[in-house]
């Protein structure tokens, strides 16, 4: 038997006002990769004090710029208010708390152990720099998180809600009717980079994620005015969740490239950026090591060592009296998606 008609069957479309809201602050703290809501983020913005600004983007910094969150609604399976989404949060043990802030790049475990003092039994690479931040101030940002979510949805989001609400559930009625007579055609609507043919549901990111039809109970898809132009997937076991972008007539469109996307771009239009980068990508060094090496001044190696930092391929840590610098290389794993994102709007 195919397990294309099964298929139907899995695919639930939810209109979820918590993950609308989440996708809302992700464009808020980083307004300039969605085009569509360019605009809106920056009137937004306008109104905004610059408490709740600043708390929106140090949040952010925490989260994946929010994205980690997305879990929390998703994994639920059903539309989840606002409110409700926040009490959950609200309600998490601290150590759930922290893994879901991390966006599950720390074991559970690893962070149990921290939380009890037995660091000395995990390896090394496993002391993250953010999770001995959250540790730390964890009641802080706990409060910080929910005293934003609480501000942010009652004095904004709220009165957006009502606005793009209908555009929602008429997207989500006619993506599911499309769903019901033909499944494969409905997942391939939803982003250039997402197929699903012979079987197989395909997400292309920096790497390509493979879902099997038969190995899926539930193909969750989580309608969003917000998230365009991104791929935002999740996975769980036998669950899948996708996003459909919500297209609202006569919002402007910027056309410009963002501004990450160009300094990073900058920052690699170098001969001798390019050659520390290379030598980066080995291991760490300092600017004492790096001068005599490329053969220029160890202020000209700050000079280029301060534009890759600003760009994100590189970041620095203090040995005694030197700071050393290494690579950082999934910044060029986003900076992949970051094209392709911008080449497909």
């Amino acid at each position: 038997m195919s397990s294309l008609p099964t298929l139907t069957r899995k695919i639930k479309t939810i209109v979820s006002p918590f993950h609308e809201l989440l996708c809302s602050l992700h464009v808020l703290d980083q307004p300039e990769h969605h085009p569509k809501r360019l605009q809106w983020a920056l009137g937004l913005k306008a109104q905004m004090p610059l408490s709740l600004q600043e708390a929106i983007h140090t949040l952010g910094k925490l989260s994946d710029s929010w994205t980690a969150l997305i879990d929390l609604p998703d994994h639920a399976g059903i539309p989840v208010s606002c409110m409700d989404g926040i009490i959950e949060l609200n309600q998490l043990p601290d150590a759930e708390f922290i893994l879901l802030l991390l966006n599950n790049k720390v074991s559970l475990s690893t962070i149990i152990y921290k939380m009890h003092g037995k660091e000395g039994l995990l390896p090394k690479e496993e002391l993250d720099t953010d999770l001995q931040y959250l540790l730390t101030n964890l009641s802080a940002v706990r409060k910080l998180l929910i005293a934003t979510l609480e501000t942010y949805e009652r004095d904004y989001f709220r009165q957006e809600w009502d606005f793009i609400e209908p555009w929602m559930n008429i997207a989500a009625a006619e993506f599911q009717e499309t769903a019901f007579r033909a499944p494969e055609k409905a997942i391939n609507s939803l982003h250039p980079r997402l197929l699903a043919e012979n079987g197989t549901v395909s997400a292309q990111k920096a790497v390509t994620y493979y879902y099997p039809y038969e190995q899926l109970q539930h193909v969750y898809v989580f309608p969003s005015t917000f998230i365009f132009p991104h791929l935002l997937i999740g996975s769980n076991e036998d669950t899948l969740y996708l996003p459909l972008a919500v297209d609202i007539p006569g919002l402007s469109y910027s056309e410009g490239p963002p501004a990450d996307l160009l300094r990073q771009l900058k920052a690699l239009g170098d001969d001798t950026r390019l050659r520390i980068l290379k030598l980066l990508w080995k291991g760490p060094y300092c600017t004492k090591q790096l001068a005599p090496i490329l053969g220029i001044s160890e202020a000209a190696v700050s000079k280029q060592l301060k534009q890759l930092s600003e760009a994100g391929f590189a970041k620095s840590q203090r040995k005694g009296n030197y700071l050393f610098y290494s690579g950082c290389k999934d910044a060029f794993d986003a900076l992949i998606v970051l094209q392709r994102q911008f080449l497909e709007q």
